[in-house]
């Protein structure tokens, strides 16, 4: 038995209470109840040449940033212990408003006192903006969930409404 187990724990071992994930006493779920619901379902076969297309570059390079030289852009890549890899990865923004996002994202930035972008949302942001793929890793705290969201609502700012009938 292991170390640690709560008194939720040594009911369910005794008999009493529901099983873990899903499953029932008798084994996993069975199908007889609900069948299998999805049998009939077709696979759709797209043409990708007819959907709309879907625009991923919403980038947009601050007059400040573009004046900013590769030495002084690896100095705060070092500094920052920032690691990029690939080829044309646009350089990270320093303030806030180098980022170029919707007046209403800036003013919710602004309320929260922040100084400045921390190094994940500094590089992160505008590689996300500009529809590059990106794994950002960083310690908990750091913003990654930031760098991450106020790029997604910018493309879903930008997709088309939803039709009559559109899931």
């Amino acid at each position: 038995m292991s170390s640690y187990s709560s008194d939720r724990d040594r009911g369910r071992d005794r008999g009493f209470g529901a099983p873990r994930f899903g499953g029932s006493r008798t084994g996993p779920l069975s199908g007889k109840k609900f069948g299998n619901p999805g049998e009939k379902l077709v696979k759709k076969k797209w043409n990708l040449d007819e959907l709309p297309k879907f625009e991923k570059n919403f980038y947009q390079e601050h007059p400040d940033l573009a004046r900013r030289t590769a030495q002084e852009v690896d100095t705060y890549r070092r500094s920052k212990e920032i690691t990029v890899r690939g080829h044309n990865c646009p350089k990270p923004v320093l303030n806030f408003y180098e980022a170029n996002f919707p007046a209403n994202v800036m003013d919710v930035i602004a309320r929260q006192n922040f100084t400045e972008p921390t190094a994940i949302q500094a590089q992160g942001w505008p590689v996300a903006l500009s529809g590059l793929d990106m794994v950002g890793v960083a310690q908990t705290g750091s913003g990654k969930t930031l760098s991450y969201l106020l790029p997604a609502i910018v493309h879903i700012n930008h997709q088309p409404f939803l039709e009559r009938g559109d899931g």
